[in-house]
């Protein structure tokens, strides 16, 4: 990221009223100050997410953030790589399920932020190895300019309307945030022999299939390049809405529920640096600054800025370590029917 990008970031949360919330310790800022730097592979949203973060991170401590946002699965590659390589430059880590992979081979480093106190225990890790930033609940969505509230689908059979043979997009990258996901939230509610009839029987709708992530079918409603979404975050269509779209989002429970876990990585270059960029993105000023993003908190102190994204509905929440299996589970079920 430039030093303008960061700034035109900062800008963005320049209004954002000052909080009382969290403070680190003396002795965790000074020891981080020292340092002076900290590296930060994420996959949060650049322009409403790590940027708004980063910024204000760096105003407060005085502490530079060089971080790259990557897709998970790109992510975990890296961190794999410079392990293997003996050149680590990554400290902070997060994703979806990449606190499994990491932890998996060792290189997670247990950090329980004071700032913690504040996330449901559901949402942590209780060793310290992830916690959970942010909240995605996985839905269904439309445009509405394309689609009347009255055509919207209520069921999953609704789905399989041949009228919407072909226009239905989704993403389905080896990942749950995407097209894994539905599949395993659909046996999860349908059960197994009926939930692969039904996939069975999409598979014959000719679903689209994108390849830039879960917010690339919010994107693509929100163009009216497609009318029906059936891969969409709903935080993701605030985003969209807010610059012009005109995105709905609609759900069948139970509603897939995913966590962005947070987590420090073995070794980090600059664990304390490391240690109070993760206090400050779990303190209840990180995550104002992640709800202006239009984004859901996993605090339970900061509710998101459109209530309802975060309620409302029964949800079937899938941890990091569940996720791995899951992921697998899907992935050989997509290959043999929608590939």
């Amino acid at each position: 990221m430039t030093r303008w990008t960061r700034a035109l970031s900062f800008i963005a949360v320049s209004l954002l009223v000052a909080t009382t919330g969290h403070a680190a310790s003396q002795a965790l800022v000074d020891a981080a100050k020292r340092e002076g730097r900290v590296t930060w592979y994420t996959t949060l949203l650049v322009d409403d997410a790590s940027g708004p973060l980063a910024a204000a991170f760096e105003k407060k401590y005085g502490i530079d953030v060089d971080f790259t946002r990557r897709d998970g699965s790109i992510q975990v590659r890296t961190i794999l790589d410079e392990a293997r390589a003996g050149a680590m430059k990554v400290d902070v880590f997060d994703g979806t399920t990449t606190a499994a992979f990491v932890m998996k081979e060792n290189l997670a480093e247990p950090y329980k932020a004071d700032s913690a106190v504040d996330i449901p225990a559901e949402y942590k890790d209780p060793n310290g190895y992830w916690t959970a930033q942010v909240l995605y609940f996985q839905t269904l969505g439309y445009n509405a300019d394309l689609v009347p509230a009255s055509e919207v689908p209520k069921s999953y059979r609704d789905l399989l309307d041949p009228k919407w043979k072909g226009k239905m997009a989704w993403t389905a990258e080896p990942q749950l945030t995407g097209g894994m996901g539905f599949i395993v939230n659909v046996l999860a509610t349908m059960g197994e022999r009926e939930g692969m009839a039904f996939l069975a029987a999409l598979a014959k709708q000719d679903l689209v299939r994108l390849n830039n992530g879960i917010n690339g079918v919010t994107v693509a409603l929100a163009a009216k390049q497609y009318p029906l979404g059936i891969t969409v975050d709903n935080h993701h269509t605030v985003i969209a809405n807010a610059k012009g779209g005109n995105v709905k989002w609609f759900y069948f429970e139970p509603v897939l529920g995913l966590s962005n876990n947070i987590g420090l990585i073995k070794g980090a270059p600059h664990p304390n640096a490391g240690k109070l960029l993760i206090d400050y993105i779990l303190s209840v000023e990180g995550q104002t600054v992640l709800k202006q993003g239009h984004h859901i908190p996993s605090s339970s102190k900061v509710e998101p800025e459109v209530r309802d994204l975060k309620g409302g509905f029964r949800v079937n929440y899938i941890s990091p370590a569940q996720g791995v299996a899951q992921t697998e589970k899907a992935q050989a079920i997509y290959n043999q029917l929608f590939k």
